[in-house]
């Protein structure tokens, strides 16, 4: 089941990644198979980029985390030279 709302979110990154690559492969498949999306049903970007190797990541839910985890993102790429990944899950837009 797909609310109208949930199907615009999926359209969004596949119409930007079609913007980029008009003929590849990813524009045979639907959004879903992708893992390019909105909503609570996608991956956990902070920790995809920390098994990528090295990158710093975090997930958080909670407006009350996000100016101390911010901070920690920019020491890391400032004193560790490593990417920092932050995956801020939001209640609504």
């Amino acid at each position: 089941f797909q609310t109208s709302s949930t199907h615009y979110l999926l359209k969004s990154p596949r119409a930007s990644m079609l913007s980029v690559y008009t003929n590849g492969q990813g524009g045979k498949l639907a959004a879903e198979h992708l893992s390019v999306g909105f909503g609570p049903d996608v991956p956990d970007y902070s920790q995809i980029a920390v098994a990528a190797g090295k990158a710093w990541g975090k997930k958080i839910s909670s407006p009350l985390e996000v100016e101390a985890s911010i901070r920690d993102g920019i020491d890391i790429v400032r004193h560790e030279r490593r990417c920092a990944v932050l995956d801020c899950v939001l209640e609504s837009i």
